[in-house]
Order: C-alpha cells, then structure tokens, then sequence
C-alpha cells in the first residue's frame, strides 16, 4: 500500500500500543456503571446531546454501535508524550515524573492527537494557576474555576460532519468519564467547503483553496463570512468562489450606503427607540414587515436555519427597505415620525445583521452615536404593533407600481421617459387616489388615471390585470417598428457572438493551448449571453404583437 499524499511505500509494523478498552463498565452513569460505548450511545439516544441537523443520527450510531477498543498511542514527534514510565519491569503511570528520576525511562509513544483534543472542553476552563498545584483533585480544581462553572457545558458545539466520530464522540467519550457529564448541549454540523466544480478544498491539492487573507482583501471579511453561511444549511457542502463573495461584498455595500443616506437625511440625536404612535401608513407598512422580519429570524435562529434567515434579511433589507420604503420615504418636508421611523427600523435593521456582517455594522453603529458598542446591545424584539390592514394596503400599491414596470419593460420604455398610465378598479380606487403622487414618482409617469369602475382585462395589449385592477399605460408615442429594429440588430450581434465563442470550444487546439481559467469564462459569457438571446427574442415577439 502507497501513502495517499506523498506516494511512499508504506511498510507495517508490529508495535506495542496502548488501547483504551470501550466495552469496560468504568463511568458512573445515571446511577449504574456502564460502558463508554453504552455511554456515547446513551447520550444522544436519549436527547441528552443533540445533532443538528438529526440526520446525522444514524451516521453518529454506526460509529458508535460499531466501536472498538481505541488506540491511543503514535510514533511520532509531535504530540503529548505518553506519561507512563518504565524502570526495572516496574511500569508507572503518572502526569508528573517520579521524584528519584533516575532509572526511570518514559515511553516514546505521543496520544493520538484526538486524544488530547478530545479534553478540549473542559480542560481548557481550568484555571492555569491552580492547575499548577499538584495536591489539588480535579473535584477541586472544577469547583475553584470560574470559566468552568460558567461556561460547562456548553450550550452548542459547532464543527464540521467529516470529524463527527473522530473529534466529537471523543469528547463526549472523555467529558462523560471524566466528569460524569456531558460537554455539550447540541452540536451543529457544518458542511465541506468545496470549489465551483464541486470539488473539496484540500491542502494536499492547493489550486482547489481559495485563500481567505486574499479574499479578505479583495472582497472584505464580512463578505467572506456571507459567502460562507448563504445557500446552505445544517450539515450541507457549499460552494465558494468569487463571484458569490463578489455579490455578497455589493450587499454590505449596500448596507453601508444606506446607512450614510439616513445619517445624512436625518436629525442628529434622533432617537432610535421605538415609536409609540405611527400615523403614516407607510411607516405602519414598514413597521408591520419589519416585526414579521424579527419574529422569523428569531424563530430560525433558534432553528439553527443560518441560511435561511440571513436570505430573509437581504431580501428584506435590499428590497422593502431600500429599493421601496427609502424611496417612498423621499420627501421635501419631513416630521419627527419620518426620522424615528427611519432611525428605528435602520438601527433595527443593523442588530438583526450583526452576527453575518459584523464590521460594517459595527461602524455604522459608532457612527449614530449610541451608548455601547451593537455587539453588546439589546436584541430586538417583537413590537405591539398591529398594522396589517395598513400592510395588505401598501402591498397592493406596490403591486400596482410593479405592474405599470413591467408594462414598460415590456413595451421597452426606459425610465427617462415620462408616460401616462391608467389604473381601474371599483375596488381599490380609493386607496390608489390616497397614494397618487407617490406612484407617479416611482412608477416614472407623466400622469395617472385613475377610473372607479369594474375593469376590463381584455381590452389592452399593454395592460396587466391583478387584484381586480387593471393597469396599463399609454405608449402611442412609441415607434414600435423602430424599437423592434433596435432589438433585432442587438440580437444579430449576440447571436453572432455565441456562434463564434460555441466553434472555438469546439476546437480541439483552442481547448489544448487556452488557459483553462479563460475556457472556464467563455463558457460562461456563452451561457449567459444565450439567456440574453431567448429574452430578445420573447421581447421582440411581444412587441410584434402591437404592431400588428
């Protein structure tokens, strides 16, 4: 046999070894002697310690179930050294040397580095200064540890699945002899880090890693840590590669943007404080989705659903604060509401995202001028706000200006030009009359109509029909046959492009000689050009409609 990594021969030997022995009844467990296997299956069988996510189960179980006695001891350099001694046939296990050392030979054998690392738990909260004291029992050194008596066990361990045996069972294994108690609470899995390809990131095999210093450096560290927690679960592999750190860097960007704006839209001393009264129904809007924001975010937290929740968050945060209430909240003259609301639900905002993006968050938290640092600050709660009437209303109104954006979209009329559109509905009237101005301004309009009446969906090509209304805009200045000339020659040129970039990666000496980052980007650029492609196309069809 061959080593995997280095390629040398490997010849075995026959060594003595020191074993621990698995099925010997040694530990103190609720209240009988039982074995260390009977122990680690005991443990999580019963609930004692939880595995998240619980699949992992069965996998813990086949180890354990299986179990056999556990060498402990290595031939190699580095290591704790086995503390036993030998001198005369006389063998003498201790943690200190024997007095009269002399004659005395200790083993050369170090533990397996499992063996020490399985101590981890506890070891590591005694205090220094009394572990110094031989005379002390550990009893007593347990007791006189503060860290110890605060922090054991702990609440949650966090480590990958490929060390579930190796590492965690061995500290349950460990803890549960030692102390007659369990390390941890819960332990949560984390999967593998892998390539774009799938591949696992490997030391041995280092063109597969991506080295965080210089990802850190190019894309900061609170984009790193989001590219690492995004788009996975418990227990799941993710993928990591630039183009995920790179979008990850645009949302704490944004994040830092956004709260520049408000720093500069807003009174200095503003308080952050929840308002007590709220009148305007776009504030209650906001409030109302940002309270749903902090309950599921606490509920998956708790849940363990890192992903989960940080995608709730960005999409809240990019979406209905920044791209909608941010806008909506653009107004010449404001009052001590406006700012309130701004300052409490951004400062909100700020807490919620702190464990993902701690750096810029903290910096922008400095930058308000609060009391104590937001790593230390209060975690937000859910408000006794009930404004949900006010919430189905501003969602309909957001709605109806989604929908004036498609229709231009799909007419192909940028926003630098100002057209009219018409909203009918008997139903919903009222409520688009109260907010006229505002969608207007976001819908880009040069005017709206608004018509109390049943609508009719089928009468208008550039129409779009939700919620008993009927959106649509006047486009009769529009030179259809132009624009679709505009959009054909656009489609002649990509096509031209893919044709092209699809004979090159088809050409043996190309796919020989090229880099193989550059074929890697070719493929991509023709992949997202094709998209681009069938869009044109389904555009040009729609247009072709009007014109006929």
């Amino acid at each position: 046999s061959f080593n995997s990594r280095g390629g040398g021969a490997i010849e075995p030997q026959i060594r003595e070894q020191w074993f621990i022995d698995v099925n010997k009844p040694a530990v103190d467990w609720h209240g009988k002697k039982q074995s260390l296997k009977e122990v680690l299956i005991d443990v999580v069988r019963s609930g004692d310690i939880k595995l998240v996510p619980e699949r992992f189960d069965s996998t813990y179980f086949y180890w354990v179930e299986n179990l056999q006695d556990w060498c402990i001891s290595r031939q190699i350099w580095w290591g704790h050294r086995i503390p036993v001694y030998y001198k005369d046939g006389e063998t003498l296990a201790s943690i200190r040397p024997p007095e009269e050392f002399d004659g005395w030979e200790q083993d050369p054998d170090t533990l397996d580095t499992w063996f020490s690392s399985a101590l981890w738990t506890w070891s590591t909260l005694i205090d220094p200064e009394l572990a110094k004291n031989y005379s002390l029992s550990l009893e007593d050194l347990l007791e006189r540890s503060p860290d110890f008596q605060k922090f054991h066990p702990t609440n949650i361990m966090e480590t990958g699945y490929d060390i579930l045996f190796f590492w965690v069972a061995r500290m349950i294994l460990m803890t549960t002899y030692m102390l007659q108690n369990v390390p941890f609470k819960t332990v949560y899995l984390h999967g593998l880090v892998r390539t774009r390809d799938g591949k696992k990131m490997s030391k041995s095999v280092p063109e597969t890693c991506v080295d965080p210093l210089e990802s850190i450096a190019e894309h900061g560290t609170d984009a790193l840590r989001l590219a690492l927690i995004q788009g996975t679960g418990p227990g799941q592999d993710l993928r990591l590669y630039p183009e995920k750190m790179e979008s990850c860097r645009r949302f704490a960007n944004k994040i830092w943007n956004a709260g520049r704006y408000i720093l500069l839209t807003i009174p200095l001393g503003t308080p952050t404080a929840p308002p007590e009264k709220v009148h305007s129904e776009l504030a209650q809007w906001l409030l109302h989705g940002l309270n749903d924001l902090i309950r599921r975010s606490q509920t998956g937290l708790e849940a363990h659903r890192l992903s989960d929740v940080v995608d709730s968050l960005r999409s809240f945060f990019w979406g209905e604060f920044c791209d909608w209430y941010l806008e909506m909240d653009k107004k010449p003259e404001r009052t001590d509401e406006d700012n309130q609301v701004l300052a409490y639900s951004y400062s909100t905002l700020l807490k919620l995202m702190h464990p993902y993006v701690p750096f810029v968050t903290e910096a922008l938290w400095e930058q308000f001028k609060q009391p104590k640092m937001l790593a230390v600050s209060e975690w937000p709660q859910e408000q006794s706000y009930s404004f949900s009437e006010s919430h189905n209303r501003i969602e309909l109104l957001r709605e109806a200006i989604s929908q004036i954006r498609t229709l231009r979209e799909k007419a192909n009329i940028g926003l630098d030009k100002k057209i009219g559109a018409t909203l009918d509905s008997e139903k919903n009237a009222e409520l688009f009359r109260t907010h006229q101005n505002l969608i207007i301004r976001l819908a880009r309009l040069s005017e709206l109509e608004i018509n109390e009446k049943t609508p009719d969906s089928s009468r208008d090509n550039l129409g779009a029909y939700f919620n008993e209304t009927l959106a649509s805009i006047e486009a009769s200045a529009v030179d259809w046959k132009k624009e679709i000339e505009s959009l054909q020659k656009k489609l002649k040129t990509e096509s031209g492009f893919v044709e092209k970039s699809l004979k090159k990666l088809k050409n043996p000496g190309f796919l020989d000689k090229a880099p193989e980052k550059v074929i890697i980007e070719l493929r991509e650029k023709v992949a997202s050009t094709e998209k681009t492609l069938e869009a044109l196309k389904l555009q040009i069809h729609e247009l072709d409609k009007l014109v006929e």
